[in-house]
């Protein structure tokens, strides 16, 4: 093939596309920012859905290996967060507390004064601690407060306890 075939077949291609995307038939990347701003949209959360409740951790979803798991007490592992940016945890047998920033759909936890007693072989006091240390996003999911975990989609979830009195 010469040179102005090919030019001749790569411009039909492109008025092709261009037709294509025009009516409809081929998506663009701003449709696909337009679908992602409406669907971030839809999952805006107000503050009064998550603040000033006690949520209950009932559940750990792992990536890898993918694992659910269930918290047997979730009354034992709790978090609240308060109104004026800091939050508070029981973690079994311990209490704590510290300040917490929102921006988006994203949560960070920076820690505070907690207390350190042996919980017992069976409690899950370090896991709880070590996880809630790594939260990096929160989610409402069927009344469930969800907190992202890193960079691999572990999961905490949790439910609702008491609405706490400020």
């Amino acid at each position: 093939m010469n040179a102005q075939k090919i030019l001749s077949i790569f411009i039909i291609f492109a008025l092709l596309a261009c037709t294509l995307i025009a009516v409809g038939c081929i998506g663009t990347d701003n449709e696909n920012d337009i679908v992602e701003n409406e669907q971030n949209e839809e999952n805006i959360i107000s503050l009064d859905e998550i603040i000033d409740i006690e949520w209950q951790w009932s559940g750990l979803t792992e990536t890898l290996p993918a694992s659910q798991s269930v918290v047997p007490d979730p009354e034992s592992y709790t978090l609240t967060l308060n109104s004026d940016e800091t939050y508070s945890i029981k973690a079994d047998c311990n209490l704590g507390s510290g300040s917490y920033t929102l921006e988006g759909n994203e949560l960070t936890l920076a820690s505070g004064p907690m207390t350190l007693a042996y919980c017992g072989p069976d409690s899950l006091d370090s896991q709880y601690l070590s996880l809630l240390s790594n939260v990096t996003t929160f989610s409402m999911e069927n009344d469930q407060l969800v907190l992202g975990i890193g960079e691999d989609g572990d999961r905490m979830l949790f439910v609702k306890g008491e609405v706490v009195e400020q």
